[in-house]
């Protein structure tokens, strides 16, 4: 324990050389069917896992039975894989989450091997070795140690055959089961404090509870929701509605079956607002030692656990991991349908007996994590599946609605999708649309924000205003029986919303608050200069969340303004998606958006703008956290420019893997130690943005890091292509695409946003034929076009960072 051997471990194995092929051969395979694959390390196990078409489940099987029997433990594997180990751990330093995480444990913990940290103790880890975890190996990764689960569309009878054949001849091995010591009752409070780099205060307060076979722990999940689960919640309302006093606030009921557990709430607040927030809380818990809930509130709460087991049930990939993680714990792989259902038992009384039974004060267990100088002083199975193609709808006022039918859940989606966001704002109005967006649920005619918490929280509705760089997103997710009242509420927010001076303070310090927290966030740095750096008439310059400076000045008849012109029928799509019949669908959009019309000064929306880089353009932001970021762009195409925007994905996925780890950068920065994470994206929309390359380094390797990325930059400029190489990124985007958009709400989503972008709702459907016709000319191409004159933004504890000369043109 402390050597993190299971951590690293997967690591080596993940990919890693077997007896069988070499790891280049793996990554090839995988590669070649477009498979996502990683795995992850907690408390108690360690997960492998491929996603894949369903049509190469046999392959996928074979590779993780052979990484699970036949690694080779190559020692430069394990050497390479105990840096990256080694660099995660001092990430992870500097990170407040995961040191308020690793307080917490050592906080509640003081015996039990739970206190320790998955990923190790650098001391300890040090001293560990490639024979050691070839040890641990063959100790623990039997059959009889390990569970295997498979879920996809696959014949069950096949599947266990292929996973038999691959683990015959392996023989059961001795149990690893290992008694542990029990922690003992905790008899006093305990407290933590870390003062660290950052403007806000972290705070988690939890009491030690019961274990996962005990029964209480259905009562003390309903109450982590009845205290801070949705807008409603009672320590929401009195924490961000009432008054903006904390930027977050959750409640969680951890109950593992190896330890007994705790009830916790964490909030994240400006230093200032430390004691209240504190207070507040300890109120709302011991307020539940003393009242009964009202069965309005307990029936809401039993809601949202019926919706969230057949929400999981639309991912694949949670269905699997459910499956694996009730197997682990319970021994019953559907055991989170039975939850569910006992959740539904619980009563009134039952609450109030768990609250005076574990939220004791002499048991209660804080750590704050504070800026520097500032710590506190005081403490449905079988459903068959119908679906229908998207259907388009122009209502007389030239709005446009998509309509489909999937009723394989009885879920309903509706998205709101309206032209705006950058492509109006201005550098002097940048935040608009954030504060725009947090206004919306603040009160609308008839109802009042607490009203609309409370109807949004009663109905079980997913809502979100969501401002995003083009746009702002009205979002509905939904049982199918409460779309119709949820759809009338969310119509109502948006076209008639009340703007109440009062609310538009909170919404606004809110906003400005986390416009301060970016100051902890090296990445949220780099990534504001690297804006800051490019042309002023980009809508790439622009922050969704605004300045300081913009927001302090921008007013209530501002929001008001810009409400008014940007609720334009002509620039807006409603989809609605999900288990409910076309043309009723369309008959509710149209009574709910029917009679809107356009605005009289309704503003002109131009996709023609500016994202020239004459020179190279760079900067530079001393920080005093101990770790280094760079951002650096090149000018890209839009996403209407589809024969360049399709060339330049091939390219960003021979470069970085696209939107997963892989490609040149991952292999040369990550093989070498020099980064834990690198990746490329295509920062772009309707107007042509940015081919972006980030990376977080070691303050004294960043000028290394900038050489190598810039090393293969040229590469690609000079056509350093392989035929493999581009054949195999073609691949991996086309596999990739099939395991995206798999919700009803991204598709949805999707297609609203291709219909307003005046691509078509359908243009999704065409992606597998638009990256088949590129060609490795192409991808040379585009690398020659754009990757020219480049800006590049660094963040490091150094007064400055400069160009070699060389590169400075």
């Amino acid at each position: 324990m402390g050597a993190g051997l299971s951590h690293v471990l997967e690591h080596v194995v993940a990919g890693g050389t077997t007896t069988k092929r070499t790891e280049k051969e793996i990554a090839a395979i995988i590669d070649r069917f477009g498979g996502k694959t990683n795995a992850y390390t907690t408390t108690n196990f360690t997960c492998y896992y491929i996603d894949c078409p369903a049509r190469h489940v046999k392959e996928v099987i074979e590779l993780l039975a052979d990484s699970m029997q036949r690694v080779a433990f190559e020692p430069k594997e394990f050497e390479r894989e105990l840096k990256v180990v080694k660099q995660e751990l001092a990430d992870g330093e500097v990170s407040r989450s995961r040191v308020l995480w690793k307080l917490l444990n050592q906080t509640l913990y003081l015996v039990h091997p739970a206190r320790h940290p998955v990923i190790g103790y650098l001391d300890v880890l040090n001293h560990t070795s490639n024979e050691a975890i070839i040890q641990f190996y063959r100790a623990r990764y039997t059959p009889n140690n390990q569970v295997f689960v498979v879920v996809g569309d696959v014949q069950t009878d096949a599947v266990i055959q292929q996973i038999a054949e691959q683990y015959r001849g392996i023989p059961r091995a001795a149990e690893t089961y290992i008694p542990l010591e029990e922690e003992p009752a905790q008899l006093s409070p305990r407290r933590a404090v870390r003062e660290m780099e950052g403007d806000a205060t972290d705070i988690a307060i939890a009491w030690p509870t019961v274990k996962l076979t005990d029964p209480d722990l259905y009562p003390l999940d309903v109450l982590a929701d009845i205290l801070a689960r949705g807008e409603s919640s009672r320590l929401v309302r009195r924490l961000q509605r009432e008054k903006p006093l904390a930027l977050r606030v959750d409640a969680a009921s951890a109950t593992p079956e190896y330890v007994r557990g705790w009830f916790g709430i964490l909030a994240t607040c400006p230093p200032e607002n430390y004691e209240e927030v504190r207070r507040i809380i300890l109120e709302e818990v011991y307020r539940l030692r003393d009242e009964l809930v009202p069965e309005n509130e307990l029936a809401r709460a039993k809601k949202k656990k019926v919706s969230d087991w057949i929400f999981e049930r639309e991912s694949l990939q949670a269905t699997a991991e459910s499956l694996a993680r009730s197997y682990l714990a319970t021994g019953d792989p559907l055991f989170d349908k039975l939850y569910t259902e006992r959740i539904q038992s619980v009563t009134s009384e039952q609450l109030r007996e768990v609250a005076r039974k574990y939220f004791v004060p002499d048991r209660l267990n804080e750590v704050v994590i504070a800026p520097l100088g500032r710590a506190p002083k005081t403490a449905s199975e079988g459903m068959q599946s119908e679906e229908s193609d998207i259907r388009l709808v122009r209502l007389p006022n030239g709005l446009r609605v998509l309509v489909k039918r999937q009723a394989r859940l009885p879920i309903v989606t509706m998205q709101v999708a309206i032209l705006g966001g950058n492509l109006l704002d201005t550098p002097e109005t940048a935040g608009r649309t954030a504060l725009l967006a947090g206004m919306l649920d603040k009160g609308t005619r008839h109802y009042t924000a607490d009203q609309i918490a409370e109807l949004f929280d009663d109905l079980d509705a997913r809502v979100g205003f969501l401002p995003s760089r083009n746009t702002v997103v009205a979002s509905l997710n939904i049982l199918k029986e409460n779309f119709a009242k949820a759809g009338d509420l969310v119509t109502e927010c948006l076209l008639e919303p009340r703007f109440d001076e009062g609310e538009f303070a909170k919404v606004k310090k809110l906003v400005l608050d986390a416009i301060a927290q970016r100051s902890a966030i090296p990445q949220a740095e780099a990534q504001e200069l690297f804006a800051d750096l490019l042309p002023a008439d980009s809508p790439y310059h622009i922050l969704i969340g605004g300045k300081r400076e913009t927001v302090e000045r921008l007013s209530l008849d501002d929001i008001k303004q810009y409400h008014r012109v940007l609720l334009n029928p002509a620039n807006m799509v409603v989809a609605v998606f999900g288990d409910i019949n076309p043309d009723e669908a369309v008959r509710l959009v149209e009574k709910w958006y029917g009679q809107l019309s356009p605005p009289a000064d309704a503003p002109k929306i131009s996709f023609d703008r500016n994202n020239a880089i004459p020179q190279v353009v760079t900067g530079h932001k001393q920080v005093q956290k101990p770790t280094a970021v760079l951002v650096m762009g090149y000018p890209g195409p839009s996403i209407r420019d589809e024969a360049d925007y399709t060339a330049m994905m091939v390219l960003d996925t021979i470069m970085s893997g696209y939107d997963y780890p892989g490609g040149w950068l991952h292999e040369e920065l990550r093989g070498a130690g020099l980064v834990y994470g690198v990746h490329a994206l295509q920062l772009t929309g309707p107007a042509p943005g940015y081919f972006v390359i980030m990376a977080q380094t070691r303050p004294e390797t960043l000028a290394e890091v900038v050489q190598r990325v810039l090393k293969n930059v040229e590469k690609a400029k000079q056509g350093e292509i392989t035929e493999e190489e581009f054949e195999r990124a073609k691949e991996l985007l086309i596999s990739y695409h099939a395991q995206q958009n798999i919700t009803i709400a991204a598709r949805a989503t999707q297609a609203a946003l291709d219909e307003l972008y005046g691509l078509g709702y359908d243009y999704d459907k065409k992606f597998d034929e638009r990256v088949k016709a590129v060609t490795l000319e192409d991808v040379k191409r585009v690398a020659r076009k754009y990757f020219g004159p480049f800006v590049l933004a660094t963040v490091s504890p150094a007064q400055s960072f400069e160009l070699p000369t060389s590169q400075n043109r």
